[in-house]
């Protein structure tokens, strides 16, 4: 949906085509270098600084992710997608599991949204329980608000826009 792609256009970088974030993020999309990367190669695509290539790419990435959670019902599933788009799909695989450990499902928002905190090194005890390696496979992840608010902002961008756009 093409209001879908403007509400994370909106949080990503406000419409703005120069954004880059201090992590390196950049464009419309706010797309990470590395992962830019992967995605001008797939997509034969030569400048990301474009907005044309950087909305393009962003969108190719997006469906990417939501193809991941196909077992999720529609409004779980974008909010997954949107979570991987902002943490990395690791970190919501990761969630997923720790979910599943508590014996909640893994499928659902809001069950990986009760996990995403317990990601952080604080919960470290919880963490050899569940993992061989003794920490999330992805490493711990202390951005939990972040990416819960982004996912939240998101949705609500996308809701009004829905509204208003017709």
């Amino acid at each position: 949906d093409w209001r879908l792609i403007l509400a994370v256009m909106k949080q990503e970088s406000r419409f703005v085509p120069e954004a880059e974030s201090e992590k390196g993020a950049s464009g419309l999309m706010q797309i990470m270098p590395v992962t830019g990367a992967d995605l001008a190669r797939s997509l034969a695509l030569e400048d990301l600084s474009h907005p044309g290539a950087n909305i393009r790419a962003g969108v190719y990435y997006l469906r990417k992710l939501y193809d991941l959670f196909d077992g999720s019902n529609e409004a779980d599933r974008l909010k997954l997608t949107l979570a991987s788009y902002n943490a990395g799909a690791g970190r919501v695989y990761d969630a997923q599991e720790l979910a599943a450990y508590l014996q909640d499902d893994p499928g659902r928002w809001q069950s990986v949204r009760d996990a995403l905190p317990l990601l952080s090194r604080r919960y470290e005890t919880l963490h050899r329980s569940v993992w061989p390696m003794q920490r999330p496979r992805n490493g711990w992840f202390g951005g939990s608000r972040q990416t819960i608010a982004y996912v939240d902002a998101v949705v609500d961008n996308y809701e009004a826009y829905m509204r208003e756009l017709n």
